[in-house]
């Protein structure tokens, strides 16, 4: 059966400098029909040069490949914004410039992230003379088209996804440990802390320093000189000082879950006093516990994840200042990003960066580099951890987990909690973690594909290269 309907006409507008394939692009497009495949809309496209000023759905800037970080205005960017509703830099003539990993190809690679991040905005790139890469500018339109009429794509993956995790949900649900019973009144004990001089005179008694030895024994410290950052200054409270988000985060949590974490008793002092959580961390009884237990911890943490990835945020970032920080950043800090989209970029034109560095020692021996990771996973922020390993989880007497030091908490990507986890336990404490917690990390944060590691990898192996500040740059 024929469709009738006429094609919806899409208005698109195109800049570029001389001899970058403006009119090459502009009758490759006008004329043509094209049919969404995820929504079976049907498009019909109307290009014209930028010269006419006209009202876009998309606005291309083409460069030439063979240099592309020197054709691009900030006032064409500008009046790009001012027409269309998305921009895209389109690379042409990638037919001439060789795949040979020379540093003219790397340069034209790099310049993808480089210049989407610059100017926030999607890079593409097509040979217009052998068509290669058109497909791709059509699939852009359509998605740009689609997204402003409100029709989203129907992936019948992600929909089998969701279904999955839903059934693990239910088991998780089925085998979760019990909430916490009341935590003890401590009122007696707070009655001797009332400013920050108080808790510093309760620190390092009899009971903190031998709690602070037993604590670097059941860590397994190698240095016996180590310093512990929290004390305990009574039998029922403990002190450390805070991030400057922590507090924030553990009220958030608080307010929004029901995941056991200890209290901010004294939320008018700088020092942060909460309960001492009575209970071992997975990290020394772990091993001790049967296999039946060990997969009802697993349910347990998966179900907190979920209440977390719950709590969702338009901007990336901690509480309060927004900065982005924590194990995968080398704990720098880095924007406040206006939105997920511009922290997407920024990260994406890090791990290029770290890419590039790997291809260029595997030029340097002789070996074929590794093609550039392209991962797909959501990036819409949801309220992370930021360490969830074994010694930040506590299993007290009654049989409660318990979450403690939220100081590297805040507003990321999914998979970031994922990914931390295997920074921790598959990278850095590969020893020092039982293999079977290992292997709880995907039921536990989500699964990771390999092409999602290596992103990481490349970004966190190229991080300190970027300087550690909040400025406009990062933003």
């Amino acid at each position: 059966m024929f469709d009738v309907t006429p094609p919806h006409k899409v208005p698109i507008t195109v800049y570029g400098g001389p001899s970058t394939g403006k009119k090459t692009l502009i009758s490759l497009l006008n004329h043509r029909v094209y049919r969404c495949p995820w929504s079976g809309r049907r498009l019909s496209f109307a290009a014209e040069l930028s010269t006419r000023q006209v009202d876009a759905t998309v606005a291309f800037i083409l460069v030439d490949a063979r240099q592309p970080s020197s054709d691009i205005e900030e006032d064409t960017v500008a009046a790009a914004r001012r027409v269309a509703q998305s921009i895209c830099i389109l690379h042409t003539k990638t037919d001439l410039v060789p795949g040979d990993h020379s540093n003219r190809h790397l340069g034209y690679l790099g310049s993808h992230p480089y210049l989407s991040y610059k100017w926030d905005v999607d890079c593409l790139s097509a040979s217009l003379a052998t068509g290669e890469g058109v497909d791709d500018i059509l699939a852009y339109i359509g998605r740009i088209a689609s997204e402003s009429a409100s029709v989203h794509q129907r992936d019948i993956r992600v929909s089998l996804q969701k279904l999955w995790s839903f059934v693990l949900d239910c088991i998780a649900s089925c085998f979760a440990l019990p909430p916490p019973t009341q935590l003890p009144d401590v009122s007696a004990e707070l009655a001797a802390v009332t400013t920050d001089s108080d808790v510093m005179s309760l620190m390092h008694n009899v009971l903190d320093n031998t709690w602070g030895e037993e604590l670097k024994s059941r860590l397994r410290a190698e240095d016996p000189s180590a310093h512990v950052t929290v004390n305990r200054i009574t039998p029922s409270l403990i002190v450390k000082h805070p991030s400057p988000s922590e507090r924030e985060s553990m009220k958030f949590v608080r307010q929004n879950t029901t995941i056991p974490i200890p209290r901010d008793l004294c939320p008018d002092l700088s020092m942060l006093v909460m309960d001492f959580i009575d209970g071992e961390m997975l990290y020394e009884c772990w091993d001790r516990l049967g296999r039946f237990m060990q997969f009802r911890v697993a349910c347990t943490l998966r179900l907190y994840v979920k209440q977390l990835r719950s709590l969702t945020y338009s901007t990336p970032g901690a509480l309060g200042d927004r900065l982005v920080s924590g194990i995968l950043f080398e704990e720098y800090e880095y924007g406040p990003f206006r939105n997920a989209r511009r922290f997407r970029r920024f990260c994406e034109y890090v791990a290029f960066e770290g890419w590039k560095a790997i291809a260029r020692m595997a030029i340097g021996s002789g070996t074929v580099p590794p093609e550039p990771p392209r991962p797909s996973f959501p990036w819409t922020p949801v309220f992370t951890h930021g360490d969830l390993n074994m010694s930040n989880l506590v299993l007290d007497r009654r049989g409660t987990l318990w979450v403690m030091d939220w100081a590297n908490a805040g507003f990321y990507p999914p998979i970031l909690e994922s990914i931390i986890m295997r920074q921790m336990h598959e990278i850095w404490h590969t020893d020092d973690i039982p293999p079977l917690w290992r292997r709880y990390r995907g039921f536990i944060a989500g699964k990771t594909s390999k092409e999602d590691e290596e992103f990481w990898d490349n970004f966190t192996g190229t991080i300190h290269r970027f300087p550690s500040q909040s400025s406009q740059r990062y933003t």
